[in-house]
């Protein structure tokens, strides 16, 4: 085969088109059809990135039979890459339904703190704290069986071009400050609405509703920014495609090394001790609310949960590096 042939076996068995392939050598698509029909020949350091994204070695690429090997070889077909098309996708979906199963618990806590305030009525606001936790859970089981799925299916991604990932920085950012502006505003409006303890609006009964239905906004506002920081958490691990295949290796779906297996299982500790701080704090709300009516303080248990977890976080990346 010519090394026009063997280019355009390995492009469609890893699932990359023409486009794809040109961004990631930086050239063009015509470039990259030109090389398939033989009409032109890549430069070393081009047959370098393509030997690269390929798995191969330059000779084989050059002047071998790629398809004849890869019949008897298990090499080409276990080292199928999903395309970053259809990686991206899935990624873009899983990110939006796990931050709004998120946010939808947060909304639950909303409800359940502004029902109880503002007409103190506990088994109106129970029930749609659990309507809430039952539509996120609803969200929750089928996205992460059909991101496991995916997984399976899809072992191995490439590296996203850098110029994604350099143009993905900025609305990172953006999505960031904005979340973080979100939850001082909702601390300012406490600060400012509860400032007078003098002050009682004609339409609530007490002084204790006021206060409360003032925390319900408060957390509503939390659970905006909670949507927001899972969403681009997510978004930001998306282009690591070498942590999501070292994840891959460690759940069995691919070979790797022992290291990589390691660094996952940190990964994992890490998601754990976030999720047992939240819901701990979850816990401690509910907790003062329901047996002390402390619903005004109680609230504080959230921001001190996100601290914890931004410290258990910095810590599980210091042991990885």
């Amino acid at each position: 085969m010519s090394f026009g042939e063997n280019l355009s076996y390995l492009r469609r068995n890893f699932k990359i088109t023409q486009e794809e392939l040109a961004e990631r050598v930086s050239v063009t698509r015509q470039t990259v059809s030109r090389w398939e029909t033989d009409a032109a020949f890549p430069e070393v350091d081009t047959l370098i990135k393509l030997c690269d994204i390929f798995e191969c070695n330059m000779d084989t690429l050059v002047r071998g039979n790629i398809e004849s090997e890869g019949r008897d070889s298990q090499a080409v077909n276990s080292c199928k890459r999903c395309d970053l098309a259809s990686y991206d996708k899935h990624m873009n979906r899983f990110s939006f339904l796990i931050a709004l199963g998120v946010g939808l618990i947060l909304m639950g806590v909303f409800s359940l703190v502004f029902t109880i305030s503002l007409f103190n009525n506990d088994i109106l606001g129970i029930v749609f704290l659990l309507v809430f936790v039952m539509i996120a859970v609803a969200i929750f089981i089928p996205c992460g069986i059909t991101h496991h799925e995916f997984m399976k299916e899809n072992p191995k991604m490439d590296s996203y071009p850098e110029e994604k990932k350099k143009g993905f920085i900025k609305p990172f950012a953006i999505m960031i400050s904005v979340a973080t502006s979100i939850i001082l505003l909702g601390i300012i409006t406490v600060i400012l609405c509860l400032y007078d303890e003098s002050y009682l609006p004609s339409v609530f009964s007490s002084r204790e509703a006021y206060e409360g239905v003032i925390t319900s906004i408060l957390i509503f506002l939390i659970g905006i920014s909670c949507f927001i920081y899972v969403y681009a958490g997510i978004q930001h691990s998306k282009y690591d495609t070498k942590a999501y295949n070292e994840e891959c290796i460690n759940e069995g779906f691919a070979q790797g090394e022992v290291e990589a297996s390691k660094k996952s299982k940190l990964d994992k500790l890490n998601d754990t001790l976030s999720s047992v701080i939240m819901l701990s704090a979850l816990i401690l709300f509910l907790l003062l609310g329901f047996i002390g009516d402390l619903w005004h303080p109680a609230w504080i248990a959230f921001p001190i949960g996100g601290i914890l977890c931004g410290i258990t976080s910095s810590i599980i990346s210091a042991i990885k590096k």
